[in-house]
């Protein structure tokens, strides 16, 4: 067997990707079997592929990648990653193996080799199960789609045909974690007098205040992100902290779409006790570009970019400090949120949130959100030796 062929069966062979050609066919495997669904968003260019490079932030901070494409008669039907997260394991103590990235023609075979390959990867590294999928962590994109197909995918959260359900749970995957998203259509809502007198109450106790992120000072404000952020999700399901390293290195995407107005640090009695986060719904602009050649798409974003207004945007992260977290302060953070965003974009969504995250989920409903979609991890125990019946793989 060759180094380029990993696997074959029949006129089905399952290729890894290593050349900067390989990972950009790979980014495009996607689009090669969905894009003509019409809830399908091509990514920005190269942003698949940035992370499959041995040089990738998260492969010199975190751990490892390895891409396969699957191919019938040279042409892509399916690709999946492998995925060794050391920051994972180390924080958990655990030995997680994650498998991301993955799309699929409607075919069991194609989907049982994909991750064949994918699990034979992980259990060379010793890594006892494998969960997924992530794109690759889940402090990125992540989860499957369980629900409203008929839905596009907002800016960062992720879309897939229904069928995929199908053949994840067919290699023996269960579902684990379910994260929840939501609507929040604020063109027809107004501010809960609930959460107002909340409010009230909070400010006559503490000294609030909230103030927009300074972006002549970026780093500086993103430590208190960093610091926010970790501290408020710590106790979720496979948490792994964000390092500072991480955040600077998205400091020029979030530079190109962020709307600093729509950025919020909250204080109180002179502390960091929160952040607010949200960002305008760049997958409007991508959405239209399905039909622009690939190698225009970049020119024609930017032009977009100065053109185009975002209707709606996404509240990403809403996160108190543990030292403040029975003050009221959340509440406080969803008012101003709420306030500020409906200011500039008629529509949000919220999420995705996870199902154990009781508070926040209590909250969006004060506010009046809707339910808008679920999406699921899926985890299983990875066996230790050969499959019977499987082919066995070199690398």
């Amino acid at each position: 067997m060759s180094n380029s062929q990993v696997a074959s069966s029949a006129s089905l062979s399952i290729v890894p990707c290593r050349t900067n050609s390989e990972r950009t066919k790979f980014e495009r495997v996607a689009e090669s079997l969905q894009g003509k669904e019409p809830c399908f968003i091509p990514p920005f260019p190269g942003s698949v592929a940035k992370y499959l490079s041995g040089t990738s932030a998260f492969q010199k901070r975190h751990g490892a990648i390895h891409p396969f494409m699957a191919l019938r008669g040279g042409r892509p039907v399916g690709r999946i990653a492998a995925i060794i997260n050391r920051s994972h394991n180390e924080y958990n103590r655990d030995r997680t193996g994650f498998f991301g990235f993955f799309e699929c023609e409607d075919d069991p075979r194609t989907a049982q080799a994909l991750f064949q390959a994918a699990e034979s990867v992980l259990r060379s590294a010793g890594m006892e199960s494998v969960r997924g999928p992530y794109n690759p962590s889940i402090n990125d994109e992540c989860g499957l789609l369980l629900d409203h197909f008929e839905i596009p995918p907002c800016l960062g959260l992720t879309w897939n045909p229904p069928y995929y359900r199908k053949l994840i749970e067919g290699r023996g995957f269960s579902l684990v974690r379910t994260l929840h998203g939501f609507n929040l259509p604020m063109h027809r809502l107004a501010l809960p007098e609930r959460l107002g007198r909340i409010v009230k109450r909070v400010g006559a106790r503490s000294k609030l205040r909230l103030r927009t992120i300074d972006f002549q000072r970026l780093p500086e404000e993103l430590e208190i992100v960093r610091d926010v952020y970790n501290a408020t999700l710590e106790r979720n399901w496979g948490f792994v902290p964000i390092s500072m390293d991480d955040l600077l290195g998205a400091a020029d995407d979030l530079r190109a779409i962020a709307d600093p107005k729509l950025l919020l640090i909250a204080e109180a009695d002179g502390n960091k006790a929160g952040v607010a986060l949200t960002l305008p719904d760049f997958n409007e602009i991508l959405a239209r570009t399905k039909r622009t050649p690939y190698f225009l798409r970049l020119p024609y974003i930017l032009w977009l970019m100065k053109t185009c207004r975002i209707k709606s945007c996404r509240q990403t992260v809403l996160g108190v400090v543990p030292a403040f977290r029975d003050r009221g302060i959340h509440a406080w953070l969803v008012h101003e949120q709420f306030a500020i965003a409906q200011q500039h974009h008629p529509d949000a969504i919220l999420g995705w949130i996870e199902e154990s995250n009781t508070e926040v989920l209590e909250l969006v409903g004060i506010v009046g959100a809707e339910p808008r979609q679920k999406w699921g991890i899926f985890e299983r125990k990875l066996p230790s030796g050969p499959v019977p019946g499987e082919l066995a793989l070199e690398f």
